[in-house]
C-alpha cells in the first residue's frame, strides 16, 4: 500500500508539473504527453525506481476499462446524431485508418531500408 501512494503521488506529480510547464511555455502540447516524456527520463536516468510506480501503474492498468465507461454511455446519448452521420462517421473511421496502416508502414519500410544501406557502408 505504501509504493502504491508512492506510485500515485509521483503519477500526479509529474501530471501536475507537464501542466505548469505548458501553462508557463504556452505551448499547445496535452499535458499527459509531456508527462509521459518526464517520467520516462525520470525512469532512465533512475531518478525514479521503477518500484516505487509499479503497484500504481498495474493497478490502473487492470482497471482502465472504467475509464472508458463513460464515452460509452456518452454515445448512446447521442444515437440520433450518429445514426444521421452513420455514413460519414464509417467513412472518416475507415479513411483515417488507412491513412495511418499506409504511414506508418511506409515511414517503417524507408527507416528498414535506411538502416540497411547505412550497414552496407561501413
Amino acid at each position: 500500500m505504501k509504493n502504491f501512494a508512492i506510485g500515485l503521488g509521483i503519477i500526479f506529480l509529474i501530471l501536475y508539473l507537464s501542466n505548469f510547464i505548458l501553462d508557463l511555455a504556452k505551448i499547445a502540447l496535452p499535458a499527459p504527453i509531456l508527462g509521459i516524456i518526464i517520467l520516462f527520463s525520470l525512469l532512465k536516468t533512475s531518478l525514479v525506481k521503477e518500484e516505487w510506480i509499479k503497484d500504481f501503474c498495474n493497478f490502473m492498468l487492470q482497471n482502465m476499462i472504467l475509464f472508458f465507461i463513460p464515452v460509452f454511455v456518452g454515445i448512446i446519448n447521442y444515437t440520433d446524431i450518429i445514426s444521421k452521420n452513420f455514413l460519414a462517421i464509417i467513412m472518416t473511421i475507415f479513411i483515417t485508418t488507412s491513412l495511418v496502416i499506409i504511414s506508418v508502414g511506409l515511414f517503417t519500410y524507408n527507416i528498414i531500408k535506411f538502416q540497411r544501406l547505412k550497414r552496407r557502408r561501413k
